[in-house]
């Protein structure tokens, strides 16, 4: 059954959290994704948004089963629009969290750095979850993978001038305000680095020092089920964006940057009126 219209309809945030996960061909991760996420957010005022790109495997289908169990879980299923960044995007357009956070359907991410990057953002407008800062690493990877991220790394830092310790990172929360400034209608993410595109977004309309940024160390974990998504027209598609947002800081640097829209204490006001 195909998922109903998408409306993007900015009416202000009904919940405390949303996070969306992105997924093609992970109809096999969802019984124990969903059983940790379950764990980590209970008590939280949440929901999670699972953004399908019409797997052939029916990960859509398979999530929608899941909606009987757990009622915080609402699915799209995407059948001609493609792309990871574009999917999470999908997401955060519909979500009704007033903080927004993606993680991966791999069961790579950490569910339980979730309150904490939830929390982070009482006091930052990007909570990031990263491999190279205090309590984190980049697990059992093998050198190649790793001389692969480091090798990204370093592109990242040299052409779109970001200053992240993981700019790599797929698992982050940001502000539903910021958010929303940034998306004008122009946002045109590709690949899979939607953080950096975002970030690297943020910097270029508001200036790095006008940005609060909260990083938190996490493990990354093994792959179970599915096949890895890295493949040469990834690494192309990566490589033109890096271009593309370093066109897009240089054009910002000749006008003056704009006032973050937002309070520091939006969060905690939010929570007292609900």
């Amino acid at each position: 059954m195909p998922s109903p219209p998408l409306v993007y309809s900015r009416t202000g945030a009904q919940l405390k959290c949303s996070l969306i996960i992105p997924t093609f061909n992970e109809r096999e991760n969802l019984a124990p994704l969903f059983q940790r996420i379950d764990r980590a957010l209970r008590g939280c005022d949440f929901e999670v948004i699972l953004v399908d790109d019409d797997s052939p495997d029916l990960t859509w289908e398979a999530a929608q089963a899941f909606q009987a169990q757990y009622s915080w879980l609402r699915v799209i299923r995407r059948q001609k629009e493609r792309g990871l960044s574009s999917a999470v995007v999908c997401g955060f357009r519909q979500a009704r969290g007033l903080m927004l956070a993606v993680m991966d359907s791999d069961l790579q991410h950490d569910e339980n750095k979730l309150p904490a990057l939830f929390g982070a953002l009482e006091n930052a407008d990007f909570a990031i979850a990263t491999r190279h800062s205090a309590g984190g690493s980049e697990g059992k990877w093998p050198w190649p993978r790793r001389f692969t991220s480091w090798t990204a790394t370093l592109l990242a830092r040299a052409i779109a001038h970001v200053s992240l310790s993981d700019p790599m990172s797929g698992f982050f929360a940001m502000r539903r305000s910021l958010f929303e400034a940034l998306d004008d209608g122009g946002l045109r993410p590709r690949g899979y680095k939607v953080l950096l595109y975002l970030y690297a977004s943020a910097i270029a309309r508001f200036g790095a020092d006008n940005l609060r940024l909260r990083e938190i160390g996490y493990e990354f974990g093994n792959r179970h089920y599915g096949k890895s998504k890295l493949s040469g027209k990834v690494v192309f598609e990566y490589v033109l964006m890096l271009l593309a947002l370093r066109w897009q800081t240089q054009r910002a640097h000749a006008t003056p940057s704009l006032r973050v829209p937002f309070g520091a204490n939006e969060i905690r006001d939010w929570a007292r009126q609900s």
